[in-house]
């Protein structure tokens, strides 16, 4: 996967120490059976930093990172859990959702409130981390994740 770096993000030529516009690649290896992708949620523009509630619109199902492959190698990612929080910087709360690995019910964790909930809502402007499993990998109880 190839981005061109131009405007304000041109690097500095190491040799004639002018900003040039370029192209960067990335390519992954090896993928994690885990991926945990933490998202931005926390603003220094502000006085005393800011929350961002911007709802980011991330797949349950089928996270395809197959073009950022070194090889040609499928991999889809499911989401299978979020660590949520609301509130502001400076007090908050954390929840969590959860997917059942047999069920594929999804769960809120609310303190020591725990109630099936519906799949819908598992995307919201709360979403602060995201867990996901690489499609076909073990669950740790042995059991197959599709």
């Amino acid at each position: 996967m190839f981005t061109v770096l131009d405007g304000d993000e041109k690097p500095t030529c190491s040799k004639c120490q002018k900003r040039q516009k370029c192209t960067r690649s990335l390519s992954i290896q090896k993928f994690p059976r885990i991926l945990v992708v933490h998202l931005k949620r926390f603003s220094t523009q502000e006085r005393f930093g800011g929350k961002l509630n911007t709802t980011v619109d991330f797949s349950m199902n089928g996270l395809d990172l197959s073009p950022y492959s070194a090889g040609q190698t499928p991999c889809r990612y499911s989401l299978y859990g979020v660590a949520n929080h609301s509130g502001t910087l400076l007090s908050g709360h954390y929840t969590a959702y959860c997917r059942h690995p047999y069920t594929a019910e999804w769960y809120e964790y609310n303190d020591s409130r725990v109630h099936v909930m519906d799949q819908r809502n598992v995307n919201s402007g709360k979403a602060y981390v995201l867990f996901f499993e690489l499609a076909g990998s073990k669950h740790r109880s042995g059991s197959t994740h599709v």
